[in-house]
Formats: C-alpha cells, structure tokens, sequence
C-alpha cells in the first residue's frame, strides 16, 4: 500500500537500475527524469500550442544516451506573452497537473521568472522551478526564447520514456532543419568570440547521423538568418582557411568534451574544417537571395 501511496520509492531503484545499465551519472538521470514529467504535463494542457522544445532536451529526443548532458530546457514561446509573470502563470498551472504514477511534484507556488537578455531582439524569460520525488529534491530550470521562426513547422514528438510504464508526452519541437539554422547561426554569428561548442558538437551529429531535407533545410537558413537581421559577408571569421586552427577555439573544444564527459576523439580543426565544406554551399545560396 506504501508504494502505490508514494511510488517515488520504487521509482527511485528503477531509475537507478537505469544509470548503472546506461553507465550515465544519477544525477544525469534524476534530471532527465523531473524534465521528462514536465513535458508531460506540459502536453496535457492547451499550452503543449505554446511552448515548442529546443535546445540540449530535444537533442536528447533524438540521441537518448549518446547525447550531451543537458541541466536545462529550452522552448520558443509561441502565441503567448512574453511578460515573466504570464509565464510562471502558465507553468503554475502546468504543474498543477496531476500524475500519481511518477510520483514527481511541481511545486506551483514556488515558480519564479527573471528576463534574460540574451536573445537579440525580444527579451526571454529564465524560469526556476522545484520538483521534488520521494525526498530527492531538485530545482529545474528553463529557458523561453521568443521571436524566432520554425522552418517549415513544429514538429509532433513523443518523447523518450525512462520507465516505459509511465504515460508519454507528446509535445510539440524544433524541426531537425530549424535546429540546424540556429545552430549555424550561433557559430557564424559569434565566430572566435563564442564559448558554446555545445554548438558545433550538435550541428555536426545532426548533420552527420540524422535525416534532413536539403530544401527546407536551406529555407530554414534563410528564414533563421533574415529573422535575425544577420547579412551573408563572403569573409566571415567561421569560413576563414585558418579558422580550423584557431588556438582558442581548439582549447574551449577540449574543456568542452571533458567537462561533458564525451568520449570522441574529434579535434575542433576537424569538426571545424567538415563543418566548413558541409555549410559553404548554404551560405552561398543565402547570399545569392
């Protein structure tokens, strides 16, 4: 009777068996879990319409185990304001949502909201969310971007159980194409100046390891691109000759891979150089519009 009353118990060993088979830190998968019972909850509200999943989250989606560890969510806020206070509104009643069986609670009244100013052109919201299961507790946190555009449309995703007895989300994501756009963005945009080689680890697999299509994928370009004021320059620092063996880009790839725990024997000058002639014939047609 304990256990149907409290099943984080049971749910706690199970997910423990999971980290040891998957050779994956706990914590890793503590995380994974509270991440994966938000987005369920998210997908039985009516916001599932307005929150579309990004960033390091989706990357698991689509890799399970083999990909990086991510502490955060990331979401494009679509058709919904973005005012901090409309948005923990919103996540309030998100985690007002019920679900016995994975024993995990949101704690609504304890949601806060900041506005981060990293997005260019509209201001996104950074929420703080406590969760706790059994007497594991754990604040989530979640980034909101607003204003950009997906190429050609949000995608259906059923995202990837831990414990495959629970109830699934399914939830609305980032097109494989319109990842791939942002992510070019990001290491065009910054260039040398950029710390996130998060960046140029994921658009490599992606293009590497998963199916896209050419045509959207150079119409997601340009939308990304156009959206964000960003002109085609034939000598961009990212498509340099020398660019491969840029010393501190080559530094920050190998902190990167250690502090993530990767095992891949990519030096930057390679990933850098492929990514080079795999992007080229894109920038090129995005500066013929």
């Amino acid at each position: 009777m304990s256990e149907i009353k409290n099943p984080g118990k049971s749910i706690r060993a199970k997910l423990l068996n999971v980290a040891k088979q998957k050779d994956v830190f706990y914590q890793t998968i503590l995380t994974r879990y509270f991440q994966e019972r938000l987005l369920y909850r998210i997908s039985q509200t009516h916001y599932r319409e307005n929150f579309y999943l990004k960033g390091g989250a989706l990357m698991y989606a689509y890799e399970r185990f083999a990909a990086r560890p991510t502490l955060d969510i990331d979401f494009l806020g679509t058709h919904i304001s973005n005012d901090g206070e409309r948005i923990a509104e919103a996540f309030r009643e998100i985690c007002a949502v019920e679900c016995e069986e994975d024993g995990v609670r949101f704690a609504a009244d304890k949601i806060t909201a900041q506005n981060i100013t990293e997005f260019k052109d509209y201001h996104g919201i950074r929420l703080s969310i406590p969760a706790t299961m059994d007497t594991i507790a754990q604040v989530m946190t979640m980034d909101i971007g607003f204003g950009d555009v997906v190429t050609p449309h949000p995608v259906s995703l059923d995202y990837p159980l831990l414990l495959e007895e629970l109830p699934e989300a399914n939830i609305l994501a980032y097109s494989t194409e319109t990842v791939i756009a942002e992510k070019m963005h990001a290491i065009i945009d910054l260039a040398d100046q950029s710390s996130r080689m998060k960046d140029y680890y994921d658009i490599y697999h992606l293009l590497t390891s998963f199916k896209y299509d050419n045509t959207i994928l150079q119409e997601a370009i340009n939308r990304t691109f156009e959206n964000r004021h960003t002109l085609y320059n034939a000598d961009t620092m990212f498509f340099r000759k020398d660019f491969p063996n840029h010393p501190q880009m080559q530094l920050r790839w190998s902190a990167f891979l250690k502090k993530a725990t990767i095992k891949n024997s990519l030096s930057f000058s390679e990933v850098a150089h492929w990514l080079q002639e795999a992007l080229m014939p894109y920038w090129e047609a995005y500066g013929r519009m």
